[in-house]
């Protein structure tokens, strides 16, 4: 898939690094280039003072296997091997390899050993993926222990996967009869990464992006689908799968990465010893897999490409059109980085040129998906246009394109917005996340497949230097770029994309098409063969698998107690402030909650518009463009969102909020304090047309995130229907909100609209309601007299003893809902009622809904009726939610909801599968937290030590008896709702009362 990288937040690890031949790591060992450990060779050292971390490059003696260690005294240890994968077909080889290794391996036999590890690890994050050119498989622990079995089950199926046919067609596809027991039934495709393709051939966006990707890079691995065309995915083989595995899988063709605190040698051992130390080198694998650079065109291109209409976007704005042209060779990493810089100052926010003449005038309704610098490929491209367009604005686009780069020549770019972007990037260097070693790994990985001076790419501060001597030099050095890569560059392509009316019906005649091609071919013994595979794969699926080849941890690795937050508690101008101390390198976090309970309905169902626009619209004595320049010199900008919060003490007890959040540098918290003091003395709602332009962002963002996020949005319908907090969510964030921002995008006179959002912001606007949250290096008076100096310039008297409302139940009718929209897989869920945090049965009730995905609805819904994913979870709401994502089979999976209290019933639960529910519920909440994170759940959800420690206790407490109790209780209550989002199914509608919501008609 084509990936938009926002090149330098992605270089959050990038700092000015210290090269030098000698270095000891934090383990306190001297490590030295040229020196030998265990098998492998250092190759290069190089210090990254700014993190204190030291990169190291090794390379495997034997196998000529590449090795980066980043050694960083952090407990979030990252582990991951990656292999240059490079496929010649879009028939998804890489892809369904990447799932069938992970199936099952020599040592570790079981079926989907990694689903099962996920049950028996504290893995705060583990994967596996496939980008168009490598694929791998990352992971990200703190416990030592549970490090080395995820990297022997990771390893091991790398490098041994069993790669059953079995594994092969369940995981890719396979030809089967609908009814597995009915030979007499119609015979189907099948496959879980034939259905996801098939879910992501339903978004218009991500066949945008595809096919941009393919058509400006055609002549080489890019010019194909590497995630798998679901019309070509039937032509992979599973010899061809074997074949490909055997080849490519190879240490010589393999890149290994490690970071954290835990000792290199000690991996480097594992290693060489389990891996390594007996496979000799084959330097030809390397050759095979290498990407050429792209030849360059010698005139432009076009190319269209057809979609299908979109019910939630207005039916004469659904086209597309994006210009793009090839850039550099992303080896040559101080010119990518110096044409990321270009790319924002052309695009990012509003003062950029394409923003002022592409987005604004209001021609579309936002940029194309395929906008943006694409820094993922050998070849880098940058691209621009717009989605929401009418055909007939096709020429008025390019037209605009060409002024505006004439334009950019000519004029050049303001010194300020320059300044902006590097402030940004030195903010980002000292913003400390809890995944830092996770997000280092991929920013690396596209330099280093392809043989790129990784080190070089992480030392961003000297990047920074060179820019900046080459402005100097050459103060027209920006539009040299722009002349040489956008106006005089005839690797150009202007692709469009439009909608036909009978898309869905050409793609099912496709599919249609193919099954008959497949049956065709097949004699009566074939289709015996069909009818006897899909058995025995039914038999395996539903086979008791031995898990006890694997490893895992215990509970008594477990800590026994929460870890407490420091927290200093003020009062300032009668406000109420949390101050927690953290090392924040330099960086001061500010948040703040306004209750919004008190606003009138009309003016509740506005608010997350209010929160989208309200930094954005400029304010009394600056313009959107001048306040923008501001936020971005001083801040990493300000954010205002609309949160629901449920009490952890009571059900159906909530704070409806506003959030504020920022952050910025030690020095700029007075700069901080002053944007917010204008947002809340002095913004307006006066421009309608910058208005208009929002508004148009908002909803066309909102219509491309359904297939995406079609799950989270079926789960929020679905639990409105028995849950009224969260029926007040999906007003404010589901469907429903979807469709009402589309019909406020229609409206021609917005000035009534602009009247609520001024109101809202006069009621809430104010510190009657706030209470407000510091996190920063302790001592820092200067956060706190900036908070001082703000909170006592604006509005309001601090009024609000209880911030918690109760809202009435609804009734108990169950209640179903189908949205209709023009997908070709599914979204289900179903929603039942539980209970709220504190309530003694919360803690069973998630120990059991971590128990029945991983036992249940993994094995029904993803491996039988390959659905791409399913699982059970527990909402602070109170709500118990089941889930199906990209699923081709809707019916079936409701029946597997509705049968779990008989599943559970019928089951024999172990002690050791108890413990394993309990381990993936605690990775959840002994996930490594940011500092800027730490003390959130007590400012916003009013967590204290003693309800978190509770909570644990009330875990490790849960006995088998519970989960069964919890099982009877509430998984067979006749209250619940279900939600489907997906094409029309007029079966499904026969057995329920269905609420049918074609979106076609709004």
């Amino acid at each position: 898939m084509l990936r938009l990288s926002k090149a330098l937040n992605k270089y959050n690890a990038n700092i000015r690094g210290l090269s030098t031949l000698r270095t000891k790591t934090p383990n306190d060992t001297t490590v030295e280039v040229g020196q030998e450990i265990e098998g492998f060779v250092v190759k290069e050292i190089r210090p990254v003072a700014d993190f204190q971390l030291t990169a190291l490059r090794l390379e495997h003696q034997k196998s000529g296997a590449d090795y980066l260690h980043i050694d960083r005294n952090d407990s979030n240890n990252v582990f991951s091997v990656a292999f240059r994968t490079t496929p010649k077909q879009s028939n998804g080889l890489p892809h369904i390899l990447e799932h069938t290794t992970l199936c099952g391996s020599k040592k570790f036999p079981c079926r989907d050993p990694f689903f099962k590890m996920l049950n028996r690890s504290m893995a705060n994050f583990m994967n596996a993926m496939t980008a168009p050119d490598y694929t791998f498989y990352p992971f990200c622990t703190e416990n030592q222990s549970d490090y080395y079995n995820l990297m022997s089950v990771y390893l091991d199926a790398v490098f041994n996967p069993m790669l059953r046919e079995s594994d092969f067609r369940q995981e890719g596809w396979r030809l089967e009869h609908k009814d597995v027991d009915d030979k007499n039934s119609p015979i189907e495709i099948k496959g879980v990464v034939y259905n996801e393709m098939k879910g992501v051939y339903s978004d218009n966006q991500q066949i945008y992006n595809e096919h941009f990707l393919n058509n400006i890079l055609p002549s080489n691995t890019y010019g194909i689908n590497s995630g798998g065309d679901p019309n070509v995915i039937p032509s992979l083989t599973h010899s061809d799968l074997v074949a490909f595995h055997h080849r490519y899988y190879h240490p010589s063709n393999s890149r290994f990465y490690s970071y954290g605190n835990f000792s290199l040698e000690n991996h480097l051992k594992f290693l060489n010893d389990t891996f390594l130390k007996d496979c000799l080198a084959d330097p030809s694998i390397k050759d095979e897999t290498k990407v050429p650079n792209e030849k360059r065109w010698t005139t432009s291109k076009r190319a269209h490409i057809a979609c299908r209409e979109d019910p939630m976007v207005p039916k004469d704005k659904q086209s597309s059109l994006s210009i793009g042209t090839l850039w550099s060779d992303i080896n040559n990493t101080q010119e990518t980085f110096e044409l990321a810089i270009l790319s924002r100052l052309l695009l990012n926010g509003p003062n950029a040129k394409f923003y002022k003449t592409l987005i604004e005038p209001n021609i579309g309704t936002d940029f194309s998906a395929a906008t943006g610098f694409t820094d993922q490929t050998r070849d880098t491209f940058f691209a621009v246009g717009l989605q929401g367009l009418n055909v007939s604005d096709f020429e008025r686009v390019e037209s605009i394109y060409e002024d505006t780069i004439k334009s950019v020549i000519k004029e050049g770019f303001d010194n300020r917005d320059i300044d902006n972007i590097l402030h940004s990037v030195e903010l980002s260097m000292r913003h400390q996340t809890s995944n830092f070693g996770l997000q280092l790994l991929y920013g690396t990985l596209p330099v280093w497949n392809h043989d790129g001076n990784i080190l070089d790419s992480m030392c961003v501060s000297e990047k920074i230097d060179e820019f900046k001597k080459k402005l100097s030099n050459q103060p027209n050095y920006l539009q040299s770029l722009v002349d040489k890569y956008l106006l005089n560059n005839n690797h150009k392509l202007v692709m469009t994309m439009s909608p036909e009316n009978n898309f869905e019906e050409f793609r099912k005649e496709n599919e249609d098409k193919l099954l008959k091609e497949k049956l065709a071919l097949l004699s009566d013994v074939d289709k015996e063969n069909i009818y006897v595979q899909g058995l025995n794969l039914r038999k395996q699926q539903d086979a008791t698998q031995d898990v006890t080849c694997l490893p895992s941890l215990s509970l008594d690795d477990l800590k026994k107690t929460t870890d407490s937050v420091p927290l200093i508690r003020k009062n300032i101008s009668s406000t109420p402030v949390f101050i927690f101390p953290q090392p924040t390198n330099q960086v001061t976090y500010f948040r703040s909650l306004i209750n919004t309970s008190h606003l009138s309905h009309d003016l509740k169902t506005l608010i997350p518009l209010f929160c989208n626009v309200v930094t954005r619209m400029g304010t009394k004595s600056m313009d959107f463009r001048q306040f923008d320049q501001l936020v971005r010199k001083s801040t990493g900008g300000l954010q205002v969102s609309q949160s629901i919060i449920d009490s952890p003490k009571n059900l159906f007890d909530m704070k409806e909020s506003v959030i504020l959040n920022s952050h910025c540098l030690d020095k700029n918290v007075d700069e901080m304090f002053d944007l917010w003091k204008q947002i809340f003395t002095q913004v307006t709602f006066e421009d309608e047309n910058r208005f208009k332009t929002l508004l148009q962002e908002e909803a066309s963002s909102l219509a491309n995130s359904i297939s995406g996020s079609g799950h989270m949005y079926a789960m929020l319908c679905a639990t409105a229907g028995i849950n009224p907090i969260d029926a007040q969510r999906e007003t404010y964030g589901g469907l429903q909100y979807v469709s009402t921002m589309k019909k406020i995008a229609q409206i021609d006179d917005l000035l009534p609209i602009l009247k609520k959002l001024e109101e809202i912001g006069t009621e809430i606007l104010n510190k009657s309601t706030m209470k407000c949250s510091l996190t920063i290096v302790e001592n820092n008076s200067m956060a706190v007299k900036g908070l001082e100096g703000f909170l006592n310039t604006i509005a309001g008297n601090w009024e609000q003893p209880n911030d918690y409302n109760k809202i009435d139940k609804l009734d108990n009718n169950a209640k179903c809902f189908h949205h209709v929209l023009p997908f070709s897989v599914n979204y289900c869920a179903k929603a039942l009622p539980g209970v709220h945090y504190a309530h003694k049965h919360f803690a069973p009730l998630k120990v059991l809904c971590k128990y029945i995905s991983s036992k249940y609805l993994l094995p029904t819904v993803r491996e039988k009726n390959g659905a791409y994913g399913s699982g059970a979870s527990l909402s602070m709401s109170g709500s118990i939610q089941m889930f199906s994502y990209r699923d081709p089979k809707p019916i079936e999976t409701f029946e597997a909801f509705d049968g779990v209290c008989n599943w559970v019933n019928s089951k024999k639960i172990t002690i050791e599968e108890l413990n394993e529910a309990k381990l993936a519920i605690f990775q959840g909440i002994d996930h490594p937290v940011a500092p800027m994170s730490k003390g959130n759940a007590l400012f916003f959800n009013d967590m204290d030590h003693q309800i978190r420690q509770e909570h644990r206790n009330q875990i490790m407490n849960v006995k088998v008896e519970d989960l069964l109790n919890v099982a009877n209780l509430y998984f067979s209550n006749t209250n619940f709702s279900k939600a489907l989002i997906g094409p029309a199914n007029n079966d499904i509608h026969s057995e329920t009362n269905w609420n049918v919501t074609n979106h076609e008609d709004l």
